[in-house]
């Protein structure tokens, strides 16, 4: 069988509000994890798990002034609390997964010379991720 190779930029993001979250990432990743608890008994080691949460981590170049500004949109979304945005990961081999973050408010400003940049660990709503693989 042949080895597949997929990079950073086989992935499509897309989220509410149709911002160009593409053209400014500059790594994104979601994790979804398992928590569980480990009870040592008399036979061994049993599992339960307790929770299933995920994170979505984004890195991107800030765009703040652009026309739909990806920055002014989750600034926009932060305001109200609580509500979530809905994100759509899409690698080249038609994988994709479907999450709901709570936004979360981007940094403004930067240093001398250096690109403005904003990094964001969002929060996936109840863990939520619904995943398609082809």
């Amino acid at each position: 069988m042949a080895t597949t190779v997929i990079t950073g930029r086989d992935i499509s993001l897309s989220f509410t509000g149709g911002t160009d979250i593409e053209a400014q990432a500059t790594s994104a990743v979601l994790t979804k994890t398992n928590l569980r608890e480990t009870y040592q008994t008399l036979d061994g080691e049993a599992y339960k798990t307790t929770n299933v949460e995920a994170s979505f981590a984004l890195s991107m170049l800030a765009d703040w002034g652009k026309a739909n500004s990806v920055c002014e949109a989750l600034w926009a979304a932060a305001e109200t609390p609580d509500t979530t945005i809905s994100v759509t990961l899409t690698a080249a081999t038609g994988a994709q997964f479907v999450f709901p973050i709570l936004p979360e408010f981007p940094t403004a400003g930067g240093a001398g010379t250096d690109a403005q940049t904003v990094d964001f660990t969002f929060k996936v709503s109840k863990g939520a991720v619904t995943e398609t693989f082809s």
